[in-house]
């Protein structure tokens, strides 16, 4: 009970440094920003111009949020701009996609292309900005700047809650606070920093994910060893699984409605119901992998052949009946996936009951001959994706995101390869490579041995680690740091899966500048860049526990014969350490970097998005 006690005050201790780190560093970049956007001249200035309504009928079905006569009056009333707001926020943090953000927000989704962006944020900010609004003391100011106060406060907040539950995930996945608490201050000073100051939807959809994922992986039931319950060791009961994933998904529905590819979130649904069969799956793969190497084998950390007989790990979950496996497990995954893709959906038929049904029966038009309608001065109608394609079952419905995707930012596959995107990609290096290294090191030390994957938890490794197999390390080209092993997590698994996909799609289909901060709600990200940061252990002076003993004598002769090698040992031990203070330092100055130039760029509308 003492140490759970210690657990608990340690947690709560790290967290609430964790929220004023947040704060200070949220404070740093808003201010580093005042300064700087006072230096330098906008390059595109347009963002200063006032926004009024197109919509010359009140009554106007396409305003969703705010469709009554006096409101819209008001919406268009910018007489009374705040220059405090706009010195404060407006001027430094509306640029880029914020501008559509606050414009759906004041007047809906008004034409097509605004439909890139989803329906979450921009509804959260206007009823916050109506609550805001309705306040006496500042009733004075126009509904857009309560608009934009209300999108600062929501992404700033949404930002440091953020930060608490990818804490809160750490201690559940690693059983490590060290490690937790330092993948959460790197993801503090991450490197798409302004982005995560300003009126975006990063920190709303990284906290709708980093919830989920809590939940995912049991949330509280394995938060600090309740009960001395731990992730990997002690499995939960099925009540309380279906509650946790149930509220996962709700979670990564919410996400959804912020963006996109909260659908993708599926994906560990699925894991976590079928987590001892992934698990086993992947281990077979990875010990054929490492049959077919062709580089010298290593024995570092290999169990013994009666390891090869040890019982799925179930990852913290149920050992499956046939009933739960075939019946109840497909039919919870198909539910909980329905309800995380339905945001999606029902804002596809939002669009295509406004582009492609109401407004058909509105507009005078002539055929064309092709089934669609042309109308004079305002292009085809229903519009072309209104269309079903009859080429494929996937893309057979109309999907108006693709759509506008492709038309109008040009988004697909190779599209944006071309030689003026080369600075865009060189921005982008970086993530891209931090992504790739979390992948491949994975890879590589699973690779290197397979029977790992049923080690659950650092703990149960580090049963068998010491200063030889700290030099074992080394001499394979992983770091010789024994701490940062406990990145090495079975529980990753799925998380290394959704990098590479996400690593792959975002380079090859969209615009890669956006990849830096797209990729930052991944914790993979700050967790293998945490690994660096780990203290090493100090060196052992005993060998391995499997060893035979030996006496006195017999180990000083061994001492004796050995000594060249324990120089060799050790020289291998100092170059490993110099260069893991190499990766130390580049971490650190991408991450401050790219805050500093990142804040320069985007404050003064250059292309940084």
């Amino acid at each position: 009970m003492k140490i759970l006690n210690n657990n608990i005050i340690k947690y709560k201790k790290q967290r609430n440094t964790i929220i004023k780190v947040a704060i200070i560093c949220k404070l740093i970049i808003w201010i580093y920003c005042l300064i700087v956007s006072q230096q330098l001249d906008n390059f595109d200035s347009s963002t200063t111009i006032n926004a009024l309504s197109p919509l010359e009928n009140p009554n106007d079905s396409s305003l969703i949020l705010n469709n009554d006569k006096t409101s819209i009056n008001n919406l268009k009333d910018h007489s009374n701009t705040s220059p405090i707001v706009n010195f404060l926020i407006k001027r430094i943090f509306v640029k880029w996609d914020s501008i559509y953000f606050i414009r759906i927000a004041e007047f809906g989704y008004e034409h097509e292309q605004n439909h890139a962006f989803f329906p979450l944020f921009p509804l959260l900010m206007n009823i916050f900005g109506k609550a805001l609004n309705s306040f006496s003391f500042i009733h004075s100011l126009s509904f857009s700047d309560c608009i934009i106060v209300s999108g600062f406060i929501i992404s700033n907040l949404s930002f440091v809650l953020s930060a608490v539950q990818l804490l809160k995930l750490g201690y559940i996945i690693f059983n490590n606070s060290e490690f937790a608490f330092t993948a959460t201050l790197l993801y503090c000073i991450n490197p798409a920093g302004v982005f995560t100051t300003a009126v975006y939807t990063e920190n709303l959809f990284n906290l709708m994910i980093f919830s989920g994922l809590v939940q995912v992986f049991g949330g509280d039931y394995y938060l600090l060893e309740m009960n001395g319950r731990e992730l990997g060791t002690h499995s939960m009961p099925l009540s309380r699984k279906i509650w946790c994933t149930t509220l996962a998904s709700l979670f990564f529905s919410l996400a959804t409605a912020t963006r996109s590819n909260g659908i993708l979130m599926c994906g560990f649904i699925i894991y976590t119901y079928y987590s001892s069969y992934i698990t086993h799956v992947a281990r077979l793969i990875l010990r054929f992998l490492h049959s077919t190497k062709t580089y010298k084998k290593t024995y570092l950390l290999k169990p013994s052949n009666s390891m090869d007989k040890l019982p799925l790990v179930n990852s913290g979950f149920d050992n499956s009946s046939k009933t739960k496996d075939l019946l109840l497990y497909p039919l919870l995954i198909i539910i909980q996936s329905l309800i995380i893709i339905l945001p999606y959906v029902a804002f596809q038929y939002y669009g295509y009951s406004r582009f492609c049904i109401n407004n058909n029966n509105n507009n005078s038009s002539s055929s064309n001959g092709d089934g669609f309608n042309s109308i004079k001065n305002g292009g085809d109608w229903p519009r072309p994706w209104c269309k079903l394609n009859d080429d494929g079952w996937l893309f057979k419905y109309p999907n108006l995101y693709g759509f506008v995707q492709n038309h109008y930012w040009n988004q697909g596959f190779f599209n944006y390869y071309t030689i003026n995107q080369i600075p865009n990609f060189l921005f982008a290096t970086p993530i891209v490579l931090l992504s790739i290294g979390s992948v491949v090191s994975y890879l590589k030390y699973f690779i290197n041995q397979p029977n790992q994957m049923i080690y659950s938890t650092f703990k149960s490794r580090s049963k068998n680690i010491t200063n030889d197999t700290t030099l074992q390390l080394a001499s394979i080209g992983h770091s010789s740091n024994t701490f940062s092993l406990v990145y090495y997590s079975p529980h990753l698994l799925p998380f290394i899966v959704y990098l590479s996909f996400l690593t792959v799609f975002s380079v090859t289909f969209m615009h890669v500048q956006v990849i830096t901060r797209f990729f930052i709600h991944s914790p993979l990200i700050f967790w293998f860049s945490a690994k660096f940061f780990m203290n090493r252990i100090p060196e052992v002076s005993t060998s391995s526990p499997r060893m035979s003993d030996s006496g006195n004598n017999n180990n000083n002769d061994n001492n004796i014969n050995t000594s060249p090698k324990k120089k060799e040992d050790s020289k291998l031990i100092a170059d490993n350490f110099k260069k893991e203070r190499v990766e130390r330092i580049l971490i650190l100055s991408y991450f401050i970097l790219y805050n500093i130039l990142g804040s320069v760029l985007f404050t003064n509308f250059y292309p940084w998005t």
